[in-house]
């Protein structure tokens, strides 16, 4: 069985910096584990790595689609299991999307299954009227299309897979961590880093292209949307910003706790890279 190191954590905690020194120490190369980083365009809202933090590290699912295509966790299970079984040296996943890291590592079958480019031709009126043959008697309001989407993929794709708690790999998850009012602190800085690297402007120019995809209801960007329909202020779009931001990362902690068996790091307690040198090498010994 092939072994696989994964890192994980909230945004602001610092898996980018650590990933890149892993990867070099075990001259490998990482795979990005995040539903929002894979489209191009969505860079500083996403947290995306600078060609320059790369330092010259191969990155794997990172700009790989346009914001109106749709991508699916099923997508990333095989893309990022051809990308594992291909690499020759330790693979190395770094993200915080938890369903799509553990659809990759464990028998997640989705064959049969349908996305949401499934639907891409479709009206919502059409979409509607599927889920009314489907006996649907929850159907969300016409004009709200990702909604009516998700609910048919989920009258459409029948039961859930059986087979999910059986891994695939032997898998070793590193978790970075700290106590709640420092990462609060770091997610709330996060935000402001990213309003003066040119966030508001980065998504006024997918706003302005007349994009709205499932990729801009991401956090970061689905507020400013918000704000540049005239629904908020911007200071209120800002602040929303960082109290989803909070929010997330509470239920990422909350998600790798219950779902998988993650070794935790203190950031502040502990070297997250010299830590993570003695669980990995302890690992593949």
């Amino acid at each position: 069985m092939k072994k696989v190191v994964v890192i994980v954590g909230p945004t602001a905690i610092g898996k980018t910096s650590l990933s890149i020194k892993l990867a070099k120490h075990y001259k490998t190369e990482c795979i990005s584990g995040d539903s929002v980083q894979v489209y191009r365009f969505l860079n500083i809202g996403s947290g995306k790595i600078t060609d320059q933090e790369k330092e010259g590290i191969k990155h794997h699912l990172i700009d790989i689609l346009e914001p109106t295509q749709s991508y699916s966790v099923s997508d990333f299970q095989t893309e990022a299991r051809k990308i594992i079984d291909n690499l020759e040296s330790l693979p190395l996943i770094v993200g915080g999307t938890g369903y799509y890291i553990k659809a990759c590592l464990f028998d997640y079958d989705f064959k049969g299954n349908k996305g949401s480019h499934e639907f891409d031709n479709l009206t919502n009126e059409e979409i509607y009227n599927k889920l009314i043959e489907l006996g649907d008697t929850d159907i969300p309001n016409v004009n709200n299309r990702i909604r009516l989407i998700r609910r048919l993929i989920v009258l459409s794709n029948g039961p859930k897979p059986t087979n999910k708690d059986i891994p695939l790999y032997d898998y070793l998850i590193i978790g970075l961590t700290c106590e709640r009012d420092e990462l609060y602190r770091r997610i709330n800085n996060r935000v402001d880093e990213m309003v003066e690297n040119g966030l508001i402007e980065e998504v006024k120019s997918l706003y302005d292209k007349g994009i709205r995809s499932f990729a801009t209801r991401a956090i970061g960007y689905k507020e400013l949307y918000d704000y540049f329909d005239g629904k908020i202020e911007l200071s209120d779009a800002i602040n929303l910003i960082k109290q989803h931001s909070r929010n997330f990362a509470k239920r990422q902690y909350t998600w790798f706790n219950n779902q998988m068996n993650v070794n935790w790091i203190d950031i502040e307690r502990f070297d997250p890279y010299l830590k993570s040198i003695e669980l990995i090498d302890e690992f593949i010994k």
